[in-house]
């Protein structure tokens, strides 16, 4: 995961200081704390990225090509679980995980096997395409 950089502000000198304290003061929760230690803390923003989508999109073809066998397949349907998928692409099943909460890769529901997702190689293969093609313009 990504680390953002941490700013702290000292809110003690901002303008607006003096109206959150006494509104602070007036709130019963903090009436009795120790109010000179606010800070206000703010993180650089960043886009998600995948680092080396050429490095990636290589490790899936060349593991399709070399097992494309031993992936196991029912009705045309590939039965391939995010541990698999991760090793197919030569990253962490974590960093896998994190593709897939940001948009990057799309888990499929079986048709077969209900509560299952599973992971199509020709889809992933066009997803990690389409990213490419879309971060490469910028």
């Amino acid at each position: 995961m990504a680390r953002r950089k941490k700013n702290i502000i000292d809110i003690t000198k901002l303008n607006i200081y003096p109206l959150l304290l006494k509104e602070l003061k007036e709130h019963p929760d903090y009436a009795d704390k120790d109010l000179s230690s606010l800070t206000l803390t703010v993180y650089d923003s960043f886009e998600a990225s995948i680092k080396d989508v050429d490095k990636a999109i290589t490790h899936l073809k060349r593991y399709v090509t070399a097992n494309k066998n031993f992936i196991k397949t029912f009705q045309n349907e590939q039965f391939i679980s995010r541990i698999q998928l991760a090793k197919m692409l030569g990253i962490s099943r974590q960093t896998l995980t994190g593709w897939i909460n940001k948009g990057f890769i799309t888990p499929l529901q079986s048709k077969y096997l209900k509560h299952t997702e599973t992971f199509n190689t020709d889809t992933v293969l066009k997803e990690l395409q389409e990213y490419k093609n879309a971060h490469s313009e910028k």
